[in-house]
This record gives structure tokens, C-alpha cells and sequence, in this order.
């Protein structure tokens, strides 16, 4: 597909950006920084890799230790793990899908512990 189909919005399989999934930059950050801190605990981070599950130990290292597809893509290389079936662009399309459903799930908490 040519670059002017996907700039027209004719691709179908157009990436979507954080901003569409609502997590505007600072909020990112937040995420970004509690995953690497280790702030959520294993069950949130479980329920953020809802439909994710085959790329999900990728992913949770990624966020975790804030790796790039390049940085793992040298631990499989050095054949320390396996590598994953998607792509760099499907990697980080899920990745940036992670930080959606994590953002959710934090929403759904905070506001369940407070009607409380």
C-alpha cells in the first residue's frame, strides 16, 4: 500500500496512536514510569494484557524494564528467549494496546475503590 493510500485513511489496518486510545502524553509518562517502578501489581498488569495473550511475556518485559523491539530483539538473537510472531509495527501496536487497557483498568479501580 502507498504512503499517500495511508495518509488518506484508505489503509484499514491504520495504526491507532495513543491519543486515539485517549492517553495524551503526561499520562503516558505515568504509566510508562509505574510499570518500569513496579507500582502495579502483577494482577492489574494480568488484567491490562487482556487479548494479548500470546505476545504478553514481550510485551510485560517491554513495559517492565523499558526495552524496544531492538533491545529484545538482541535477547533472541543471542537466543536468551524466543522470538515473538509479530512484527515491530505489531509489537508496538500491542504495546500501545497494553497502555490502553492499562489506563482502563486503573480508571475501573480507582473508580470502584471510590464508591466505595
Amino acid at each position: 500500500m502507498s504512503r499517500e493510500k495511508r495518509r488518506n485513511g484508505t489503509n484499514k489496518m491504520q495504526r491507532r496512536s495513543y491519543a486515539e486510545y485517549g492517553i495524551e502524553g503526561q499520562r503516558l509518562e505515568e504509566l510508562q514510569s509505574g510499570c518500569r517502578t513496579g507500582i502495579y501489581p502483577p494482577e492489574i498488569l494480568k488484567a491490562a494484557c487482556g487479548g494479548l495473550e500470546t505476545i504478553s511475556p514481550w510485551i510485560l518485559l517491554s513495559v517492565r524494564q523499558g526495552k524496544s523491539f531492538d533491545r529484545l530483539q538482541i535477547l533472541w538473537e543471542l537466543g536468551e528467549m524466543e522470538r515473538p510472531a509479530v512484527s515491530r509495527s505489531g509489537f508496538y501496536r500491542f504495546r500501545r494496546r497494553f497502555f490502553a487497557n492499562l489506563d482502563k483498568e486503573l480508571k475501573e479501580r480507582n473508580a470502584a475503590h471510590e464508591a466505595i
